[in-house]
């Protein structure tokens, strides 16, 4: 017998066939004594074969089986099937071991157990025929029973009503909700559609490549495997579409109906739409035979449940005459719409989203607060013109209707939907009502999107000619830092050259007047002379030192602003009995060299007032850091002053002048003092991230 394809689906579908040419005489020997695995249990029993699947490892074991031949051969393959006591198994061999093989045979299987695709079977090395066996009962079964798996290889007995049968030995059955595809012989027996049978048969299961179930299949073997337990019924009952699946005494919803309607809309090969007196009904098509919009025909097919309402199936179309195509029902609102499921209607609605989507055209509408969508597909959107379709555009709608998100009705029992969905046939069901005023949504949203796409612009280039100016300014303060750098560099020098030539000089002229002044006679005018050139020098002297302070002291370059301040404190106070005190409070930071100039100059005024002007006997100078503020405190014992009385063009022991260094380096500076308490001066320099 010559297989179908379908029948070679079905048993490749076992995943348990290999081409002969893969049985080579080697592997035939080895499979026979085993000698490869001598510390394997040889298996005796079908279970035993079967149970070793359970595992996530396979190991092959030596196979010893005695048991009868459900099915030999099977068509297209090297391969028959064996049952014993426990189970059926699969059985793989060489061809000419399968000739004289016959369903219900004893016989003993030598070989070994493999493991590829859905379930272990055996490659057999050896077949012996024993004698004429028993052939077990088949084990009863549902489709759900056949869902899990477990009965491959099983001889098992099913009972449904047939859907479908072909010429070339296939049929389908209904059986417990479930459809399941049977191999018969069709020469053996004549099954009619409608028909309540019993099969007897093998179990296969089709899988993926990766092992996995796609759903079971079933082979009888023989014609007595098949019996017709009820015929079909004699006459077909004529049924209307709106009374398919409602009440009835007789249960006879598992049988063909018939039924007349209008066709409304086509899907070639996939559905069909039909209605009668206002009732609608989608029929599944299993053919790609075109009907046209209006024509009358008949159906003959199974009812099956559908969404909401019942639907069509394994169906057979008769052609009846061409009519007029029914009007849709306009709908007076969205809500009417639950009750004309697949029904062909009307409805007004607002444009609100046009869209292409993988199946065409996907249309959101807005009709009194309720949305629903409307798809054309891309046969019905093919050479139309879309283009004028506008968002807010008014539209008449038509199409079919389709119901969805089911929920409790008012009445127990009951289930109404909440939404629907229309399918359009063409781009003839859309009809421009109105078309939406100049100033849409869309308009607007482009306006806003444009505005905020302007300033978006703006602030752009605003932040970006604010980063521009203040690259600028950074870029004049480090000038600015640089040439003062310089400047300071140069005074330095020029400190240095002055300390090491003049200073050095008048020094020394100081002291050779002090080892004259031992030997000029007392009251000389010589000696008169020379305590004038004494005093010039010592003043001399005492100016070069004050103007190497003046310039950038090298303290400051070495030790930075505390140490010069120190040096200040320590020279000024040295030799005049005052004491003097620094204190520094945090962790000292570099400041710019423009500003530690300045901040040495107003410390130095302070110390050289406190010294020369207010006679101090102590002076106590603190400097404080924090992350963000520099303090300068500079407190003498002195007699003190009124600093509301110091005029800014008198230069009252350089109060003004430190007031100006303050101004420009944008601190607070404080002076607290009176006569005869003393002085505190207090600057307070705000630290920015810019210094």
């Amino acid at each position: 017998m010559t297989a179908t394809p379908l029948w070679k689906a079905a048993t490749c579908a076992t995943a348990f066939l290999l081409p002969f040419s893969l049985l080579s005489p080697a592997l035939m020997a080895a499979a026979g004594p085993m000698a490869s695995a001598p510390a394997l249990a040889v298996l005796t029993t079908a279970e035993a074969v079967r149970n070793l699947g359970q595992g996530e490892e396979f190991v092959e074991h030596p196979v010893r089986l005695r048991g009868v031949v459900l099915l030999a051969p099977i068509p297209d393959t090297n391969a028959f099937l064996l049952a014993d006591d426990t189970a059926g198994i699969y059985v793989e061999t060489d061809t000419s071991l399968l000739g004289g093989l016959e369903r219900g045979l004893m016989v003993e299987v030598h070989g070994r157990t493999v493991r590829r695709g859905f379930a272990p079977f055996v490659i057999a090395g050896s077949v012996s025929v024993l004698g004429t066996g028993v052939i077990p009962p088949p084990v009863e079964v549902n489709f759900g029973d056949l869902l899990t798996g477990r009965h491959d290889a099983q001889w098992v007995v099913i009972s449904g009503t047939v859907r479908r049968v072909d010429s070339g030995g296939m049929m389908e059955l209904a059986a417990d909700g479930g459809r399941l595809r049977v191999k018969y012989q069709p020469d053996a027996i004549q099954i009619p559609v409608d028909a309540e049978v019993r099969v007897k048969g093998v179990v296969f299961y089709q899988f993926s490549r990766s092992g996995q179930m796609i759903r079971p299949m079933l082979t009888a073997p023989d014609r007595q495997a098949l019996q017709i337990r009820i015929p079909p019924p004699a006459e077909i009952p004529l049924k209307r579409i709106d009374r398919l699946l409602s009440f009835s005494a007789d249960g006879s919803f598992g049988h063909r109906v018939k039924i007349r309607g209008v066709v409304t809309h086509q899907v070639p090969g996939v559905a069909l739409w039909l209605e009668e007196q206002g009732a609608a009904v989608r029929v599944k098509l299993d053919d790609s035979q075109s009907y046209a919009l209006g024509e009358a025909v008949e159906v003959v097919g199974f009812v099956r449940l559908g969404g909401y309402s019942p639907e069509m199936e394994d169906v057979q179309v008769t052609r009846l005459a061409f009519g007029a195509l029914p009007s849709p029902t306009l709908l007076a609102s969205p809500a009417a719409a639950q009750d004309h499921d697949a029904g062909l209607v009307m409805l007004r609605g607002r444009l609100l989203e046009k869209m292409r989507v993988a199946e065409g055209l996907r249309l959101v509408f807005s009709s009194q607060d309720h949305e629903f969508t409307a798809l054309l597909d891309h046969r019905g959107a093919k050479g139309a013109s879309i283009d004028h379709w506008e968002v807010g555009s008014l539209m008449k709608v038509t199409g079919i209707c389709g119901v969805s998100r089911l929920q409790a009705g008012l009445h127990p029992g009951t289930v109404e939907p909440t939404e629907f969905e229309l399918i359009m046939r063409s781009a003839a069901d859309i009809i421009v009502v109105e078309r939406p005023p100049w100033w849409n949504t869309e308009r607007r949203a482009r306006a806003l999107a444009a505005l905020g796409l302007g300033l978006g612009i703006i602030a752009i280039v605003t932040v970006w000619r604010s980063r521009r100016k203040l690259r600028q300014a950074a870029a004049a303060r480090r000038q600015s830092e640089a040439e003062f750098a310089a400047i300071l560099s140069e005074r330095s020098r020029i400190a240095r050259e002055i300390h090491d030539t003049l200073a050095q000089d008048l020094g020394a002229i100081l002291l050779r007047h002090e080892m004259l002044k031992d030997l000029v006679p007392v009251g000389s005018e010589a000696q008169a002379h020379l305590i004038e050139a004494n005093e010039i020098t010592r003043g001399a002297l005492t100016e070069a030192r004050e103007s190497i302070w003046n310039m950038r002291s090298q303290a400051l370059e070495d030790h930075g602003l505390s140490g010069a301040l120190a040096g200040i404190l320590d020279q000024l106070t040295d030799n005049e009995g005052t004491a003097g005190d620094i204190e520094i409070s945090g962790e000292p930071s570099l400041l710019p060299p423009m500003v530690e100039n300045n901040l040495l100059r107003i410390g130095q005024e302070a110390i050289t007032n406190a010294v020369k002007h207010a006679s101090a006997n102590r002076i106590d100078v603190l400097l404080e850091y924090t992350p963000n503020r520099f303090i300068l405190r500079v407190r003498d014992d002195g007699r003190g002053f009124d600093p509301e009385a110091v005029h800014p063009q008198e230069r009252h022991f350089g109060v003004v002048g430190m007031r100006e260094r303050a101004s420009e380096l944008g601190a607070n500076l404080h002076l607290d003092s009176s006569p005869g308490h003393g002085t505190l001066l207090t600057l307070e320099l705000p630290i920015p991230d810019r210094l």
